[in-house]
């Protein structure tokens, strides 16, 4: 809500103000001749103006609130008048709050009042030191209709539900609250609702309008109006794939040759001596594309030539490093593995990783080997990964990226721990790597 209150914040009054709270006019007070123990106290606070403060107590009628010194004596000490006449205020549950809302360290005057019919009036004035407290039209509503029911009614509502189709998230909160958010969380609207044995009404705040979400038997939610969907989720997720939002372009591709990959490749002795890096070539060429069973089978080869002008001489024994990593297209997901170093095997590095998108969930399961050689043809040293991959036959989502390395030692040392510091992160936020120096071959089509 703070993204449309900015300065101003009015909290929303909950149904269980309308439960608990003391109706005004309250007659169990024991009378007597001070004034304060006749039954006409409906709240109490402290205002505060130029730094000095005042103990009140608050009396109401119909038409006004008025506050009185916290003393034996009756004596008037400020008071607000109602915009509209409040003609069940003797029945209703009655709240104030002297509270600074506009943060001018001076108190102002907000009235909530929970009426019989459960619905809400929210009434706020601000300090004015010429005009004394100010009535404020835009931050204030009468009648707002409240939850119809108990807590346990909200209950099956609470959370994020996805509007299908569009960029829109409905998020319902434990207190009556709703909100309608974007794929980056920004508040579009918002308001209060109220639940019965159909579903829910949403009441926007603001516009007053609202809007009926009738409950199927599956659980859903359905806008008849706009003759839209919303199902539950965990999280939000934008519609739109992961590597279209955030700029990262499909470069290169599957059986087209080699592609050239800048500071693709480092090289080091002992703990990060003669650090350097220098360019690569990856291709990346297919050796089996199968279908069955509801199953795509891959099998591709992803192979790293290294010039000799990218190693620089080592009177010692020396490390070269590349790094290369699957991804989704969809989501953006790593699929994480683990640093294999020099040879191995694809019973070694074997994986498992479920992507979901969509409502969708897909399994994916893949292993890949390791083999270096050396002084091939014009070639210091040309890496082989082969893989085998196997993935459901209407997933086309799988990205292979071969990464530009950092110009530092440091962070090169902390990328072969990334399996532990960021597991199936997204790729943006993946530590020391940048996603817009890499190659990206897309490898379902």
């Amino acid at each position: 809500m703070k993204n449309r209150w900015k300065h101003i914040f009015i909290p929303v009054l909950a149904m269980a103000l309308c439960l608990s709270l003391a109706a005004c006019g309250n007659s169990d007070d024991v009378a007597g001749e001070d004034w304060r123990t006749t039954g006409v106290v409906v709240g109490s606070g402290t205002i505060t103006h130029d730094s000095e403060s005042v103990d009140v107590l608050v009396t109401a009628d119909p038409n006004s609130a008025a506050f009185y010194r916290d003393q034996e004596e009756q004596v008037l000490f400020d008071s607000v008048a109602f915009p509209e006449t409040i003609e069940d205020i003797s029945s209703s549950a009655f709240q104030i709050s002297f509270d600074d809302q506009n943060g001018d360290e001076e108190s102002d005057v907000l009235v909530e009042i929970g009426h019989e019919d459960m619905s809400n009036t929210t009434m706020l004035w601000l300090w004015d030191p010429q005009e004394r407290y100010v009535y404020q039209p835009d931050y204030s509503s009468f009648h707002v209709p409240g939850v119809a029911g108990p807590e346990e009614l909200i209950a099956p509502y609470v959370g994020l539900w996805e509007y299908q189709g569009e960029n829109l998230w409905l998020r319902i909160r434990e207190d009556a609250t709703w909100e309608f958010v974007n794929d980056q969380d920004d508040v579009i609207e918002y308001g209060t609702l109220w639940v019965d044995e159909n579903g829910v009404t949403l009441h926007f705040d603001g516009s007053g309008d609202t809007l009926q979400l009738d409950r199927t038997v599956s659980g859903d939610l359905i806008d008849s109006v706009n003759g839209g969907t919303l199902l539950p989720v965990e999280g939000i997720q934008s519609s739109e794939p992961y590597f279209t939002r955030n700029g990262l372009e499909i470069n290169a591709a599957v059986e087209r040759g080699t592609f050239l990959l800048e500071d693709g490749v480092c090289s080091y002795s002992g703990l990060g001596d003669g650090y350097n890096t220098g360019d690569c070539y990856w291709e990346i060429t297919k050796n089996g594309d199968y279908t069955h069973d509801g199953i795509r089978e891959l099998h591709f080869d992803a192979i790293c030539y290294i010039p000799e002008g990218s190693i620089p001489y080592f009177d010692q024994q020396y490390i070269t490093n590349t790094d290369s990593e699957l991804y989704d297209f969809y989501t953006g997901m790593w699929l994480t593995t683990a640093t294999a170093y020099g040879n191995s095997q694809r019973g070694d590095n074997y994986y498992l990783h479920t992507v979901s998108w969509q409502g969708n969930s897909y399994l994916i399961e893949f292993a890949y080997s390791t083999n270096w050689q050396y002084n091939v043809g014009d070639w210091a040293q040309v890496l082989t990964k082969s893989y085998a991959v196997y993935l459901p036959e209407d997933y086309d989502g799988l990205v292979f990226a071969a990464e530009a390395q950092p110009d530092n030692y440091k962070d090169s040392a902390k990328r072969m721990q990334l399996d532990s510091i960021s597991p199936e992160a997204s790729l943006m936020d993946i530590d020391t790597v940048d996603p817009y120096r890499s190659l990206y071959f897309s490898l379902c089509y």
